[in-house]
């Protein structure tokens, strides 16, 4: 939720300050450009801040919560520019010949390392657990677990899914096994003695 509710308002003001420099169609209402970025990156946003978050626990756990932050923060800058790029085309008025457009993902380095950086310090961050927290996840599951598991929780528990699903999906893609093999050809009969045409006991009288 954290790409829905955070990151297209500010991929939308930044697109709106840049169509104020002159970099876009400046008669667009924010409000048009909110409602643009939402359906054209907002999907991408979501996933990115997904992303973002997972890479800060991950560095956290190894590396100490500073340098989660750190992290999510640059990485999430280079990917702002894209994201910034994504929500501008669509509204037009931008000129690619020239090397204004530039101002764009420019922008975006800088309100995406904003955006990283908070979303990093919320996904490093560990909380208590009391007897409260427990007793509402059992009333809402899905809004208990955003506040109880931790950093740590978070990777021990994407491991655990992911030594589950490769058991589950272990020999799907697992050759056929080869056909049988063909049996072996007959060996020919060796061939019978000749005979005059008479039957057997008609030779055995004449001897």
């Amino acid at each position: 939720m954290t790409g829905v509710a955070l990151e297209v308002p500010v991929l939308a003001l930044t697109v709106w300050l840049v169509a104020r420099m002159g970099v876009g169609d400046a008669a667009t209402s924010f409000m048009s450009i909110v409602r643009l970025t939402a359906l054209f990156a907002g999907l991408a946003a979501l996933l990115t801040a997904g992303g973002i978050g997972r890479l800060a626990a991950y560095v956290s756990i190894e590396r100490g919560r500073r340098r989660g932050v750190i992290a999510a923060a640059r990485a999430h800058a280079m990917a702002s520019a894209g994201l910034v790029l994504i929500a501008a085309i669509p509204h037009g008025s931008i000129d690619f010949t020239s090397l204004t457009w530039l101002a764009l993902p420019a922008a975006g380095v800088v309100t995406g390392a904003l955006c990283g950086a908070l979303i990093g310090a919320v996904c490093t961050t560990a909380t208590s657990v009391g007897f409260a927290e427990v007793w509402s996840l059992t009333r809402k599951p899905s809004e208990a677990l955003k506040s109880l598991l931790s950093p740590g929780d978070l990777v021990r528990l994407g491991s655990a899914l992911r030594t589950r699903t490769s058991t589950l999906f272990e020999g799907i893609f697992d050759p056929a096994p080869p056909p049988p093999a063909k049996p072996a050809a007959p060996t020919d009969a060796p061939p019978a003695p000749p005979t005059d045409g008479r039957p057997e006991g008609d030779r055995k009288k004449a001897v």
